[in-house]
């Protein structure tokens, strides 16, 4: 009972990366691409997936222990899993705001910053260990009810979500901007100008909780033209 939906999307995450190394090449020409970074990037991808069959094991008896004491017992469909989706993503962002402003956490999370270039490929380049300093976070989430199963379909709904905004090739997405996580926030997120370290930490959703610690002023710099 522990499905790695991550596995499954594999050969479509391929054929994403090929397609945008092909538009590099023969339309774009950004220079978005070099052999070796690519490399890198997948080479760590393919290490944390074999690491998470040990790790997502001992987090999901983890879930299933702290299930046993649950306050409610909800049941297990779409309206639940909507819900959930919300909250999942509530506590990805600051588990992952957690992984830039605490030392701790920076040192587990580096790794998916430490690419040089910014395409697909560095959707795939995920630490090895930051998901188990994080998931204390989330077993809250069990005393809810929320079942291991959907614990398990919704957060790889948000990851999956996660890998088409690693791209240069998609431009700003009108009023999607407003409420989504998308490429160019996500640009943004991973931007190494001053004005935009830290920004933008939801996975699926765009909160606007940094937005709003920030002086009208300089509002406008949290987003990428």
């Amino acid at each position: 009972m522990n499905p790695n939906y991550i596995v499954f999307a594999i050969p479509i995450f391929l054929l994403f990366i090929l397609a945008e190394v092909l538009l590099e090449v023969f339309k774009y020409k950004k220079g978005t691409y070099r052999l070796n970074d690519a490399i890198a990037n997948l080479g760590i991808g393919i290490g944390e997936q074999v690491f998470s069959v040990f790790s997502r094991a001992v987090m999901l008896m983890l879930y299933e222990f702290v299930y046993q004491y649950r306050l409610f017992s909800l049941p297990s469909n779409i309206f639940t899993g909507i819900l959930l989706l919300f909250l999942f993503d509530f506590i990805f962002y600051w588990a992952h705001r957690f992984g830039h402003e605490v030392n701790l956490g920076w040192g587990g999370h580096i790794v998916h910053h430490s690419s040089e270039e910014y395409n697909l490929t560095v959707a795939l380049r995920q630490p090895w260990f930051f998901s188990m300093m994080t998931f204390v976070m989330f077993l809250p989430i069990a005393l809810f009810g929320f079942s291991p199963m959907l614990l398990l379909i919704v957060s790889g709904i948000d990851i999956l979500y996660q890998f088409w905004i690693h791209t240069q090739f998609v431009p700003k997405l009108g009023f999607l901007e407003w409420f989504l996580n998308t490429p160019s926030h996500h640009r943004v997120h991973h931007g190494r100008n001053p004005q935009y370290i830290d920004k933008n930490y939801g996975g699926i959703l765009l909160f606007t909780i940094d937005y709003l610690a920030h002086s009208k002023k300089r509002r406008k710099k949290l987003y990428m033209v």
